[in-house]
């Protein structure tokens, strides 16, 4: 730990000194009252078109057939942004009304797919409540690409929240479900930027923040027991908890142009939870010999640290547009960095036994997203340990959207895929997979025809929920709403 943290020193004394440079000179005091008219202005990299959706078709969902329709506005009035998703869907045999999406947790609130206010990190009060996907906290060293929205059928509805008092304190909050029945994954970062009163570039932006992450949840809606039903075996009452310190400073900042230099130490703490205990003990006595059995037995708190940067620009406006991040790990044995992302949703039991088999490593994680002319947006991501195998498998993200390359065609996708080991388990649809395509084509007006196709969870007949996949063509309208804008 002591290495982790002179790590930490280090490259915080670095990014603060990089480029001395950059600063002029002047007073404090005509700095400090100078506008940053030329900063990086992330909200023009954010799509606000307003739009109406409907559409009507079929679909097969856990073996059963359904005819409906959803109704997907997608609105912006300046900062306030307004997604929702309504389903309206019967049984194809019963015309029974499908009620799956009304039940449970949040309930009828899920045709709430989000409501925003700001930007995060460009605004000094942002928060968004619904759909956390593509949500972190920090630095992201707990709590990236987080998603809790993972099942069509139980769509969450979290919240998460950055304030920050005059450019000086601030903090993060994330909650993952609003349901009643326990208390569920949150994550808090108060952090502050002790040097901001200066005014001078590179130093007034350097902050530091402190997080604490823990989830209690015990619906175990989405966690395959080994009889087969759903419920939760390893959080139980003492949750899974983690903590983190980490540091960031903005080394260049244009109207054009942003890099950020970050780093973080971050430990997973050891899950106490009775159910965990017992199966670690079942494998220590059907296999003491086994690798894995020797992990179980010593199974203990882990810890992490990275070094990383994240780098924004833009071209002729938004003619071309360029993000991405580029961090390198180190972490030691029971330690996954970014622990909490939209894996650990899918299966939280495999998330947190896998803690205990993983080995210390190095690794990269890396991303990039790049628009051209807003019309097509091309994106990807990779956590990619240095030696991948099952104790420490890698994860892959992609995304595409081509929906504004024609008037005519809607192409957009995502897909995402954890635990891999071979280039062969990229290619393989199964219970660590998300996968969404939408094809459409423009018949006349605003009518389209089309269809969607869905890796998720869903629940079947018997009420349980598994990975499926269903086709749902349809028939459906979208109508531009820019003026309302």
């Amino acid at each position: 730990m002591k290495q982790i943290l002179s790590l930490l020193v280090i490259a915080s004394f670095l990014t603060i000194i990089g480029i001395p440079a950059y600063a002029e000179e002047t007073s404090i005091e005509s700095i400090a009252s100078t506008k940053n008219i030329e900063e990086f202005d992330m909200s023009q990299s954010t799509d606000q078109s307003n739009t109406l959706g409907a559409y009507f078709g079929y679909t097969n969902i856990g073996g059963q057939d359904f005819i409906g329709f959803r109704l997907q506005p997608d609105l912006h009035f300046g900062k306030l942004g307004i997604g929702l998703d309504i389903p309206l869907q019967f049984n194809a045999s019963t015309w029974e009304f499908r009620t799956d999406e009304y039940k449970d947790g949040v309930a009828w609130l899920r045709i709430i797919r989000s409501l925003s206010w700001g930007f995060k990190k460009q605004d000094p009060f942002y928060i968004k409540v619904g759909d956390l996907t593509g949500a972190y906290l920090g630095y992201g060293m707990l709590i990236n690409n987080y998603s809790n929205s993972i099942s069509i059928d139980k769509r969450k509805m979290g919240a998460e929240l950055d304030y920050c008092y005059k450019n000086f304190i601030g903090i993060e909050v994330l909650y993952s479900d609003f349901n009643m029945k326990s208390f569920n994954m949150m994550g808090i970062r108060p952090y502050i930027k002790p040097l901001a009163f200066t005014g001078i570039p590179i130093i007034k932006t350097f902050d530091i923040g402190v997080q604490w992450v823990t989830d209690h949840d015990n619906t175990g809606n989405m966690v395959l027991g080994d009889d087969g039903s759903n419920h939760n075996h390893y959080l139980g009452t003492k949750g899974m908890n983690g903590y983190a310190l980490d540091i960031g400073v903005t080394l260049l900042n244009t109207h054009v142009a942003r890099l950020v230099a970050f780093s973080s130490v971050a430990m997973l703490d050891k899950s106490k939870n009775t159910n965990l205990s017992g199966k670690l003990q079942d494998t220590i006595i059907s296999d003491p010999t086994s690798r894995y059995a020797n992990a179980a037995l010593n199974y203990k708190s882990g810890y992490g640290a990275s070094v990383g940067l994240d780098f924004n620009a833009k071209i002729l406006g938004n003619v071309f547009r360029w993000n991405t991040r580029l961090e390198r790990l180190w972490y030691s044995d029971y330690f996954i960095p970014h622990f909490f992302d939209v894996t650990y949703e899918m299966n939280k039991d495999a998330r947190i036994l896998s803690l205990v088999g993983s080995e210390k490593k190095k690794g990269i994680y890396g991303d990039m997203n790049v628009s051209v002319l807003d019309m097509v947006k091309v994106g990807g991501g990779v956590m990619l340990p240095d030696h991948v195998d099952e104790t420490n498998p890698a994860m892959l993200r992609l995304t595409l959207d081509a929906s504004k390359l024609s008037d005519l065609i809607i192409l957009k996708g995502e897909y995402v895929k954890g635990g891999l080991t071979t280039f062969n388990d990229a290619l393989t649809l199964d219970e660590r997979s998300l996968l969404y395509v939408r094809t459409a084509y423009k018949v006349a007006g605003p009518l389209y025809v089309g269809v969607d196709y869905n890796w998720t969870w869903a629940a079947n007949a018997d009420g349980k929920f598994e990975p499926t996949s269903y086709w749902a063509p349809y028939v459906g309208f979208k109508l531009d709403l820019d003026f309302l804008n």
